[in-house]
C-alpha cells in the first residue's frame, strides 16, 4: 500500500514538474488568446480563404497551403521587380507590424534561420535588408490597406544573381502573433535576355 502512495506522488510530481515548464516556455502572446490561427494570414482561413496572396512581377500564386510550391519567377539584374503580399489579419490589418522575405533558401526543409539573405519592413524601423553576397541593390515597400487586407509590395532591385531558391514569408502583429508561409522554388535571379535588353 504504502509503495502504491509513494509511485503515485512520484508520477502527480513528475506531472507538475512537466507543466511548469511548459508553462515557462509557452509564448507571451499566448496570454492574450492570440496565437497563430489568430495572427496575419496568406489565404488559409479560418476568417477568410482567398488564392492570390502572392503576386510576382504581375502573376499572382496561391499560398493558402504550407508549403506552396510554384514555378520558379525569375527577378532580373539591375530591374526593379516586384514581389507583392495580400495579408488578412481579423481584427485589422493596421495591426501587422513586421513582414520578412527569406531567401537564398536551398534544401528539402528550409527555415528562417537557415536564410542568410533577408528584406524587411517594420512599421518603426522601415525597410532593412541581411545581404552578406550583395544579391539586393535596393529594396523599398509600399504598403496599402483594404477593409481587412494589407498589401505590402517590395521593390526589389537586385545587384547579383541567385540560384532557384525558395521564399519565406513571415509577419506578425502588434501581439506578436505569427503568421509564415514557405513558398518552394519560388524565384531565382538572372540577367536580362540580351534580345529583350535592346
Amino acid at each position: 500500500m504504502q509503495k502504491t502512495v509513494f509511485k503515485i506522488a512520484g508520477i502527480a510530481s513528475l506531472i507538475v514538474l512537466a507543466s511548469s515548464i511548459l508553462a515557462i516556455n509557452a509564448p507571451a502572446y499566448a496570454i492574450w488568446g492570440h496565437g497563430v490561427s489568430y495572427g496575419p494570414q496568406y489565404g488559409a482561413g479560418p476568417y477568410d480563404s482567398y488564392n492570390n496572396g502572392l503576386k510576382i512581377n504581375g502573376i499572382s500564386f496561391d499560398i493558402s497551403k504550407s508549403p506552396t510550391t510554384i514555378p520558379a519567377q525569375k527577378l532580373y539584374v539591375g530591374i526593379t521587380n516586384m514581389v507583392t503580399i495580400k495579408i488578412y489579419h481579423h481584427a485589422s490589418p493596421q495591426f501587422i507590424n513586421h513582414v520578412a522575405l527569406f531567401m537564398n533558401l536551398k534544401g528539402t526543409l528550409p527555415a528562417t534561420y537557415k536564410s542568410d539573405t533577408s528584406i524587411a519592413w517594420d512599421r518603426d524601423s522601415g525597410i532593412t535588408t541581411t545581404d552578406p553576397h550583395g544579391i539586393i541593390k535596393k529594396a523599398t515597400a509600399d504598403i496599402t490597406y483594404d477593409k481587412q487586407y494589407m498589401y505590402i509590395t517590395f521593390q526589389i532591385t537586385p545587384a547579383n544573381t541567385m540560384d532557384t531558391s525558395h521564399l519565406i514569408i513571415q509577419s506578425w502583429d502588434n501581439k506578436l502573433s505569427a503568421g509564415t508561409e514557405v513558398v518552394m522554388n519560388a524565384i531565382k535571379i538572372g540577367y536580362l535576355p540580351e534580345s529583350f535588353s535592346r
